[in-house]
């Protein structure tokens, strides 16, 4: 590789670097114990997934930079363990915002058994 187009590549990952940290900065300029108590559960979750993830695709770049074959460390195996939680708290937004099951259905009220539950209960305190 020339000495010129390495230079490119390095301007390029410096920039790289340069937009991470930006987009990462009002993450980073607090400590997630003060951040955490101030977000919903649902936003916890996206949070913490989301700093899971980033630090598990950090090192899987090491690896790479490095030329560990990273398909075959269990990085791999964290990274897809994560996607799969990322998608359980989309999937539970989705749930959240809609009211719907996943299944199509949506949550209602069984009004009968409702009252059924509180006249058992009223009548077993007497």
């Amino acid at each position: 590789m020339s000495e010129q187009k390495l230079s490119k590549h390095v301007d390029q990952f410096t920039l790289a670097v340069d937009q991470v940290q930006r987009a990462l900065e009002p993450i980073l300029k607090q400590p997630l114990s003060e951040v955490l108590p101030k977000l919903s559960t649902i936003q916890r979750c996206e949070l913490e997934a989301l700093v899971a993830y980033s630090i598990d695709t950090l090192f899987w770049i090491y690896l790479k930079i490095n030329g560990v074959p990273a398909k075959e460390h269990p990085v791999m195996k964290e990274l897809q363990r994560v996607q799969r939680y990322i998608a359980k708290i989309n999937a539970a937004k989705n749930t959240q915002s809609t009211g719907n099951d996943g299944n199509g259905r949506t949550m209602q009220l069984d009004k009968d058994a409702a009252d059924r539950f509180i006249k058992s209960s009223l009548s077993s305190k007497r």
